[in-house]
């Protein structure tokens, strides 16, 4: 055997070594953002995938910026951490992140009737106790909208446009009457919006969580009343290495009135 292939032949057997000896999830943890963010090896793994789905897809269609969106901020740990994913996303794909989140700052509001889950909070729950701390901690870096959702998500979405359309929003407000609210940040104009928007959805997992309560029924009665936004779940896990159970809680917002999803794109044929 010529000595160029004793050596590649080498090289392939280390490798295969290597493998055994140290599984794929064990090089990740070590690796790159994008290798750490696969095997879900970084801080809430489902505002990484989903704002750094968000990035990817607003470069793919030519943005510079993306706007991200918290619901229900409580003390402030995912919004901060918003901030520090989007600190090692932007150099990784040159979006830069407009990150706004929103709470009352008083805890849950006053729950309106079964569809509000009245069998696991009560009003006041997840009150924000560290208001003045935790805005000083973004840095300027993300904004709070206080105020009941119903409130603060009209003038929000009125103030969004093309420059930095939205393109993933995490959906934390526990109850039915509060995600009918912030679901209202999806039925701008379709150049608001990437083509499809990523969802989470904190709230739809659990024995009591069904399709006639809390934040499923009011994803489906927005589907009911939207001919052309759908949030479906979303169907891109099955390549990941292994499973997770926050892969159940991500959807995706179909902007199927988007000018991107009216007619082909232009490019050279694929074969």
């Amino acid at each position: 055997m010529p000595p160029a292939n004793r050596f590649q032949a080498l090289s392939e057997f280390l490798q295969r070594v290597q493998r055994k000896v140290v599984p794929p999830e064990s090089q990740a943890r070590t690796g790159s953002f994008r290798e750490r963010e696969v095997y879900g090896l970084v801080e809430r793994p489902m505002y990484a995938y989903g704002m750094l789905r968000a990035a990817d897809v607003a470069r793919f269609f030519g943005h510079e910026r993306v706007t991200v969106c918290e619901f229900g901020v409580a003390t402030g740990r995912g919004l901060r951490n918003m901030i520090a994913l989007a600190e090692q996303i932007e150099p990784l794909t040159g979006i830069r992140f407009d990150i706004v989140g929103f709470d009352t700052g008083e805890g849950l509001p006053k729950l309106q009737g079964y569809k509000d889950h009245p069998e696991l909070w009560v009003e006041g729950d997840f009150a924000m106790t560290n208001r003045d701390e935790l805005i000083a901690s973004l840095r300027g870096k993300a904004r709070i909208e206080f105020g009941d959702i119903s409130d603060t998500i009209g003038p929000f979405t009125q103030a969004l446009g093309s420059v930095s359309p939205l393109g993933f929003i995490s959906v934390d407000v526990d109850i039915y009457s509060g995600t009918v609210a912030a679901l209202r940040c999806l039925e701008r104009e379709p150049a608001c919006y990437l083509p499809a928007v990523g969802v989470y959805l904190d709230d739809c997992m659990g024995y009591f969580a069904n399709d006639w309560c809390g934040e499923l029924a009011a994803v489906h009665e927005f589907n009911a009343a939207h001919e052309l936004r759908k949030i479906g779940i979303d169907r891109s896990f099955n390549a990941r290495p292994k499973p997770a159970p926050w892969h159940a809680q991500m959807y995706v917002l179909h902007v199927l009135d988007h000018a991107a999803r009216q007619q082909p794109i232009r490019r050279e044929s694929m074969s």
